[in-house]
């Protein structure tokens, strides 16, 4: 056991508390993918034992693309990780947290270089997405469906079908119910966000409208897409107008209009949301860590200083955000030397611990 700081350094770091106690987090280590867990609610940590993986020099080429190895995680003991080469997927599934490992390999689609998103549910239903490498800003995708916990994997949607055609910066997010779903792709050549819903379980998706502000000076950033209880849809996109940033909350429900809320933000570091619903935000606002919350969708925002966490967040390379419940938060900073801080909170973001 170590503590985080004394354990990794890494890029392109991902986190997910699954309960207040238990966690992985997951990136890379020089070119190899490296992942660790946690049984104390993040005071320490230790290695997860991998199989063999295909190493990709991200410190080079940056995250995506070819032979990156991707996390989907299902609970504590069971996740997956996934790595495109030479036109097919190889997808290692663990059901008891990393001692044992099932492979399977997925031909793909000529063109598909890339593990684009998934999710699993229950173990048994599961969804990947695949592209192509999007040059001129065309990225052909390719979403593939399990019924059996990954033993076999069925091609449901493309983009000659329903599914968008373009952009490469993608989310998705299917509801508790198996069948509601909702796409989002980013068209950084239009400055542009695609959105696709579907109603049974992404076998057939289609377009729904949705209303940016004119103006749009830099490509939207998606921070959360959700697909709810109920056929609830969420997505909250930034967008810059001018020199102003603008974080548009839109809610609906599938195959109905978008409600959008708008709010100010400075310098949006990271977003989640909890399993109660709040939404949660982190900005830097005039060098100062502001933590923002909405318990309606976002029609209102209550803002105040996030109390110990210091204005260096601001400067890290990475942030990530994960809340396991309602009152609990959790946030990996990553400095420019690769650096790891792991910050707390148990009241709902008023007040943060670092730990480790």
């Amino acid at each position: 056991m170590a503590t985080l700081a004394s354990s990794l350094r890494a890029i392109d770091v991902h986190m997910r508390m699954i309960t207040t106690r238990t966690g992985l987090l997951w990136g890379y280590r020089a070119n190899r993918f490296v992942m660790y867990e946690t049984a104390d609610g993040g005071h320490t940590w230790k290695s997860v034992p991998l199989p063999t993986l295909p190493t990709d020099d991200v410190s080079a080429y940056g995250p995506g693309g070819a032979h990156d190895v991707a996390a989907v995680i299902d609970s504590s003991t069971m996740w997956s990780l996934v790595s495109v080469s030479r036109q097919a997927a190889r997808v290692w599934i663990t059901k008891d947290a990393g001692r044992h490992w099932r492979e399977t390999t997925l031909a793909l689609p000529a063109g598909a270089i890339q593990f684009a998103a998934g999710q699993w549910m229950a173990g048994r239903l599961g969804w990947m997405l695949f592209e192509s490498a999007g040059y001129g800003g065309v990225a052909a995708k390719y979403l593939y469906r399990t019924e059996n916990g990954g033993n076999s994997w069925q091609l449901v949607a493309t983009s000659t079908g329903d599914l968008p055609h373009n952009g490469v910066r993608t989310a998705m997010s299917f509801a508790p119910n198996g069948k509601t779903g909702l796409m989002v792709v980013v068209d950084d050549l239009e400055k542009e966000v695609d959105v696709v819903e579907t109603n049974d379980g992404g076998l057939h998706w289609q377009p729904t409208s949705i209303s940016l502000p004119s103006g749009i000076t830099q490509p939207p950033s998606v921070e959360l897409v959700l697909a709810g209880p109920g056929e609830a849809l969420q997505l909250a996109i930034e967008v810059q107008v001018g020199s102003a940033s603008q974080l548009l909350v839109m809610n609906s429900s599938y195959g109905s209009n978008w409600d959008v809320a708008e709010i100010g933000v400075d310098n949006l570091e990271a977003m989640c949301a909890s399993p109660a619903g709040d939404l949660a935000a982190l900005e830097d606002k005039s060098g100062q860590q502001t933590w923002m919350v909405s318990p309606d969708s976002g029609q209102t925002w209550y803002t105040q200083t996030a109390v110990g966490l210091p204005a260096s967040v601001a400067d890290a390379a990475s942030v990530d955000l994960s809340s396991p419940s309602p009152n609990a938060f959790f946030l990996v900073a990553l400095d420019a030397r690769l650096s790891p801080t792991l910050y707390e909170s148990s009241d709902a973001g008023d007040t943060w611990q670092p730990l480790g």
